[in-house]
């Protein structure tokens, strides 16, 4: 009887564990970088009548198209006024992000009180796709904002 080998499943995978140095220090520079931006983002359209928001980037300067993240500022701020449809117009995969963003300080937060972590374990193949997969989506929502300005 020929047994075929089985991948574990998600529960094999996760675990709850204490957090090392480097994790807290991931959930360090994580809340540093992302709270001011959740911040500035809140504050978006108060701040943007007043010329005091950084309009434009490199990529525009340099090659005169928008970059791939151009609109993911003003997505989060349309979630923050929780008006989904705007945020997902201005940048698609937009609202993902919003989620992705507020998950990620979640888990900095719980490390940096409890000093836990979850740790996910994967596979060279698994991190191959989920590489693979967010390269493709950021690129397809990139098109489709060059196709939409017609640039």
């Amino acid at each position: 009887m020929v047994t075929q080998a089985t991948r574990p499943g998600l529960a094999d995978r996760l675990t709850l564990r204490p957090a090392s140095r480097e994790d807290r220090l991931v959930a360090l520079i994580l809340v540093g970088l992302a709270i001011p931006w959740l911040v500035y983002t809140r504050m978006y359209f108060y701040l943007q009548p007043r010329h005091l928001t950084f309009d434009g980037g490199i990529f525009m300067w340099a090659f005169n198209k928008p970059d791939p993240t151009c609109g993911l500022t003003r997505t989060f701020a349309w979630m923050w006024r929780g008006d989904l449809l705007h945020a997902a117009a201005v940048y698609p995969i937009g609202p993902a992000v919003v989620l992705g963003t507020v998950l990620a300080v979640c888990w900095a937060l719980a490390v940096l009180f409890f000093w836990r972590t979850f740790k996910l374990w994967l596979t060279r193949r698994d991190w191959r796709v989920l590489i693979v997969i967010l390269v493709v989506t950021l690129a397809l929502n990139w098109a489709s904002k060059l196709i939409w300005l017609g640039m």
